[in-house]
C-alpha cells in the first residue's frame, strides 16, 4: 500500500534492462493491474495470510509483481537466485514449507544461457509442501512449457484483471525472509517484518 500511495503518470514504476533484452518500462497502472491480477489468482489458489511462497528468479518486473501481491495478501515471501545449486535451495526452502513456488526456467548471464528446468524439477521433487508452481520464461524459453507438476504460466496467473486490494496486519507480521549464510550449518531463516521494512 505504501508502494503504491505515491504512484503517478509522469513517470514510470519500474526500467529493467537485461542481457539481449530491449529495455523494459512498466507505468505504475500496469504494475497495480498486473499486482491485483496475480493477488486474485494468489487467492483462489488458496493462499492465506501467513503462507509461504519461495521464488527462484533473477531481479526482472515479474519478481516485482511476485513480491507485492504476496504482500498484499500477507502471504510471506522468501527468494533465492537461479543461478544457485540445488542443495543451497533446499537447504532454506525445506525450512519454510513454501506453499507455491515461483519459478523461472532459465537466464542469461555474461553472454551465456543458463538452462534451470532441470533443478526445478528436482526442487519440486525435494519440496513436498510446494502445491503450485508459476512458471516465468526466461530469456531463451522454447515454444514448449516445462512438464513440472502443479505448473500455471505465468501469462494465465496475471489475465483476468482484479482490484488491488491490502489486507491489514500487525506491525510485526512477517513479510519476507532471508537466509544466513550457512557456513556454520544449515543457513538460519531471518525473519522481517512488514512494519520494520515499512520505516
Amino acid at each position: 500500500e505504501h508502494v503504491f500511495r505515491r504512484s503517478t503518470d509522469m513517470r514510470c514504476a519500474l526500467i529493467a534492462r537485461a542481457e539481449g533484452e530491449p529495455l523494459r518500462e512498466e507505468s505504475w497502472a500496469q504494475l497495480r493491474r498486473d499486482v491485483g491480477a496475480l493477488a486474485m489468482t494468489l487467492r483462489r489458489l488458496g493462499l492465506r495470510p501467513g503462507d509461504r511462497v519461495a521464488a527462484f528468479m533473477p531481479s526482472r518486473p515479474e519478481t516485482v509483481v511476485a513480491f507485492l501481491a504476496c504482500a498484499s495478501l500477507g502471504v510471506i515471501w522468501s527468494s533465492c537466485s537461479p543461478d544457485m545449486g540445488l542443495s543451497v535451495l533446499t537447504d532454506r526452502f525445506w525450512q519454510i514449507e513454501p506453499k507455491l513456488l515461483f519459478a523461472v526456467d532459465g537466464y542469461r548471464y555474461n553472454g551465456k544461457s543458463h538452462a534451470r528446468g532441470e533443478v526445478v524439477e528436482q526442487l519440486l521433487a525435494a519440496l513436498e509442501s510446494v502445491a503450485h508452481v508459476i512458471h516465468v520464461p526466461g530469456p531463451d524459453a522454447g515454444a514448449s512449457a516445462p512438464a513440472w507438476r502443479d505448473r500455471m504460466s505465468w501469462a494465465d496467473s496475471t489475465a483476468t484483471e482484479a482490484p488491488l486490494a491490502f489486507e491489514r496486519f500487525p506491525f510485526a507480521h512477517p513479510l519476507w525472509i532471508v537466509y544466513s549464510s550457512g557456513t556454520t550449518g544449515l543457513p538460519k531463516a531471518i525473519v522481517h517484518s512488514h512494519g520494520g521494512i515499512v520505516l
